[in-house]
């Protein structure tokens, strides 16, 4: 620097620097190194105004995470932070918590492809039970070294699970008994569709006739669209993410017990960011819907009476 030549050969600071055109603050300026920008806080505050430390923001986040099934990303948790822990804290805040914790992970998508004859891309139900989806997602048993298959009937108006089969196999005899299952428990709408892709279960002409003889119009998706199943694929990711990715399982009964207990809290508990952050059985009773989504019976392959089964 100019200044400092002037300055070291003992010529006075005060008439140095308005020749070189410096304050007294620009020359001392030391830069003090790290980010730039506000200090981020160490701390958050409570709706009660009380000041908890990052240190036990994060003792909860960890707490929320390690229970079962629960993949929430940053979005969720912050929803969780402020219900049920009653802080005041923004997204951005939790995203970078978890961030530098580790906590951040990636979920796993997953490709389906289909073919339909379906009139629109997406259903629109107004009603519960108006729209369904199914399809079938393969399930790992790493003692078995082997896939099962699981199959689930979604209800898009709710995003809620009305039933399923984890079986090594699925037949359309199968499939016949679980839709059985679904409108012994349900009281549906008038018009009812149901959505699959073109799985050879699902085409079978049995099949297809009981959805007839039942009223229940039988959608396909186009080839390479599964986007027209969005919902009931979303639900396989949720599956892939808070199940599949946290769990190896080493016989079908294992995986059957822990897919009993994953269907329930899915309905009853898991916040859903397509429903406000609801689970889907909240989203019916805040809907003020008589009915609801009933608890799932365990993994025993149930006996079902005959019912009528006429829509109303």
């Amino acid at each position: 620097m100019i200044a400092n030549e002037f300055i070291q050969q003992g010529y006075p600071l005060y008439q140095v620097l308005p020749l070189c055109g410096l304050s007294k603050s620009s020359y001392y300026y030391a830069p003090a190194g790290g980010k730039r920008g506000r200090k981020a806080s160490a701390s958050t505050q409570s709706q009660a105004g009380i000041l908890y430390s990052n240190e036990y923001v994060l003792d909860r986040i960890k707490w929320l995470l390690a229970q079962e099934f629960v993949d929430y990303g940053y979005e969720k948790v912050t929803h969780w932070l402020r219900a049920s822990e009653g802080l005041v804290i923004n997204p951005k805040k939790v995203y970078r918590l978890m961030k530098q914790a580790r906590f951040l992970s990636h979920r796993i998508r997953r490709n389906k492809t289909g073919k339909r004859i379906a009139q629109e891309l997406l259903p629109q139900p107004v009603l519960p039970f108006e729209c369904m989806q199914t399809d079938i997602k393969y399930i790992y048993i790493h003692g078995q070294h082997r896939n099962a298959l699981l199959v689930t009937v979604l209800d898009v108006f709710s995003r809620g699970v009305l039933g399923y089969r984890l079986e090594w196999s699925l037949s359309k005899h199968q499939l016949i008994e679980l839709m059985k299952e679904v409108l012994h428990h349900y009281q549906l709408p008038q018009k009812v569709s149901l959505r699959t892709d073109n799985g050879s279960q699902f085409e079978a002409g049995l099949f297809r006739q009981y959805l007839k003889e039942m009223a229940i119009d039988h959608e396909f998706t186009h080839v390479a669209t599964p986007q027209e199943n969005c919902y009931i694929e979303s639900f396989h990711s949720i599956v892939e993410s808070a199940v599949c990715a946290k769990y190896e399982f080493e016989s079908l009964a294992e995986a059957k017990a822990t897919f009993s207990r994953f269907m329930n809290f899915y309905n009853q508990e898991r916040l859903h960011g397509g429903l406000g952050n609801r689970s889907p059985n909240q989203f019916l009773d805040s809907k003020q819907y008589l009915q609801k989504l009933r608890t799932l019976p365990s993994h025993q392959q149930l006996k079902i009476t005959p019912k009528d089964n006429t829509h109303l």
